[in-house]
């Protein structure tokens, strides 16, 4: 039987691979010439050039359903005006009650492959995109993808803080405007997000049964006016948010701030979340900021397992669980944030990247060192933990080893994480 080899990876070899590409010059877009568009070779952006073509054959009108992208290095997008991917058109008339839909969506995979997108720069308002009683105006939706719907998939991508999404419009978020559906997973934000109204650090708003989990904003969100939330602006319908977190500021000139959201309806479910970003918003008789949620509306929604640290958010919550500091960093804290998940999303943050509170074992994956170690002796240590890069857990004990060749991460009490390649 073949020898399998074991492969940790330093730092140092990290940055050298995750430098960035050439910036976008504004104006250049060109087709990708790699793979095919399916899950086993899907299609490789390898330059931002090939990403603005992607926004172009999208608002052209092609939805790419069930073809799959794959970021293969970072991307300097260079601060100029970048053109959504998509185009959200979607309306009820309050009088008729008719649905108007000319939507243009992404209904691919989008693998971003833990890579960065940064410099990305988004500040046009959407065009009149439809009306209301006649009316014609935007009906917003802006971000690096305009729109999702069910069959979208945007996952392991991160937005640079040297990105700004800064829209004097509706529906704001780094990585979406409006999720009518899909699922947006294993991502986060360091860039700034700003709106007239509903600005989310990752998401301006969603609906129908979208999901958003395993993902982070830790850049700042603001709005002019109503409705700010650190995560996304606002919940709907059967939608979720699970297994994420925001340390971002959220300031809401208006009413509903909230540190994960800012106003709830529905069946919706947030769990498995914290917040350790200020909230600032005036208060009045519309509602309160809040260090998770702002506001709801009914009493069939779900927000468990919502921890804050009060001593930073500035502000209390009434469905979340005030914590201190050092409560915050405790093992404690870990295990109810993974309580109740198949999987546990979150990992102690053993090297400081987010100054020592609970980090999602992606991150831990993303952040682990680099070098090589050859043979196939077990992974020792006490209560050690080992997850795919979907964050699955494939072994546990004092001796794991993976079985399946791989790229894998292998979380130790009290120690860094380390990424592990089985062959």
């Amino acid at each position: 039987m073949r020898m399998k080899k074991i492969y940790l990876f330093l730092s140092m070899v990290m940055f050298a691979l995750t430098t960035f590409a050439q910036a976008w010059d504004g104006t250049s877009r060109t087709a990708w010439v790699n793979g095919e568009g399916t899950a086993a070779n899907p299609y490789l952006i390898e330059t931002p050039a090939h990403l603005v073509y992607l926004s172009d054959r999208v608002v052209a009108g092609e939805t790419f359903e069930g073809k799959h992208f794959r970021l293969t290095t970072n991307l300097d997008m260079g601060g100029v005006e970048f053109p959504a991917i998509g185009k959200f058109d979607k309306s009820v008339d309050p009088v008729t009650n008719q649905e108007t839909e000319a939507s243009l969506y992404f209904l691919g995979v989008f693998d971003g492959n833990y890579h960065t997108i940064d410099n990305l720069l988004i500040t046009k308002a959407p065009g009149v995109t439809g009306s209301i009683e006649g009316q014609e105006m935007s009906l917003g939706g802006a971000g690096l993808f305009a729109c999702s719907n069910n069959g979208t998939v945007i996952r392991n991508l991160i937005i640079g803080a040297k990105s700004r999404i800064d829209v004097a419009s509706d529906v704001v978020g780094a990585i979406i405007g409006k999720m009518e559906g899909g699922t947006l997973e294993n991502s986060a934000n360091l860039g700034v997000v700003s709106a007239n109204t509903f600005a989310g650090g990752l998401v301006g708003a969603m609906t129908g049964n979208a999901i958003i989990q395993n993902c982070a904003n830790k850049g700042t969100v603001s709005t002019t006016g109503m409705q700010a939330g650190g995560i996304v602006a606002q919940l709907e319908k059967t939608s979720k948010v699970v297994a994420s977190y925001n340390t971002g500021a959220v300031n809401c000139n208006s009413f509903y701030g909230g540190g994960i959201t800012g106003l709830i309806w529905d069946q919706i479910v947030i769990a498995n979340v914290y917040n350790l970003g200020k909230v600032t918003s005036p208060a009045s008789f519309m509602g309160t900021p809040q260090a998770i949620v702002s506001d709801v509306d009914g009493s069939a929604f779900k927000v468990e397992k919502a921890l804050y640290v009060q001593e930073l958010t500035a502000v209390g919550d009434t469905y979340g669980t005030n914590q201190t500091v050092e409560e915050m960093k405790s093992d404690a804290a870990l295990e109810k944030l993974n309580a109740g998940l198949e999987t546990p999303a979150f990992v102690k943050d053993a090297t400081g990247i987010n100054n020592g509170f609970p980090i999602l074992a992606w991150e831990a994956s993303v952040a682990a060192g680099l070098h090589r170690l050859e043979g196939a002796a077990p992974i020792s240590g006490n209560a050690t933990v080992v997850y795919n890069l979907s964050g699955q857990v494939v072994a546990t004990g004092a001796t794991a080893q993976p079985t399946q060749p791989g790229v894998y991460l292998v979380v130790r009490p009290g120690q860094p994480a380390m990424k592990m390649m089985v062959k």
